[in-house]
């Protein structure tokens, strides 16, 4: 149980890092057009308002229930690996310059190996049997 509290955090974290900075970058861009801007605002806003609401578990405030028997984390983990799935496949295959792609895969491929992981730890708190998000296949 404690190793999945501090995957949580350390996933939690990591959204935190990705997002706030991707706000940042998104606020000092003067190029994007001001629906450009309020979409990815407001992308930014969904993770970092789901990575909120799933850190209550940990801290007892969601009704006082663990780890592993509210569908938050799921949703969270879920919801990180489709988006950086098709959105990581639309920058790695767009026109953009190598950097750009390099550091995009490389957040990517560390947000979903950090959602699955989690995702899988959370299931087994419970002893459910859990779906491999990534390769969606049970194990």
């Amino acid at each position: 149980m404690r190793g999945t509290v501090r995957l949580l955090w350390l996933a939690l974290a990591w959204t935190a890092i990705v997002w706030v900075g991707r706000i940042r970058n998104v606020v000092g861009d003067d190029e994007l057009t001001a629906g450009a801007r309020t979409w990815q605002i407001v992308v930014a806003l969904i993770f970092l308002v789901l990575g909120a609401l799933v850190a209550t578990v940990p801290l007892g405030l969601w009704h006082r229930r663990p780890l592993g028997s509210t569908r938050l984390v799921a949703m969270f983990c879920l919801w990180t690996i489709v988006f950086w799935t098709v959105r990581g496949g639309g920058m790695v295959f767009g026109d953009h310059e190598v950097g750009f792609k390099v550091v995009h895969t490389v957040l990517a491929l560390v947000s979903i190996a950090l959602a699955g992981v989690l995702y899988r730890a959370d299931r087994d708190l419970v002893g459910e049997p859990s779906a491999d998000p990534v390769m969606g296949v049970d194990r």
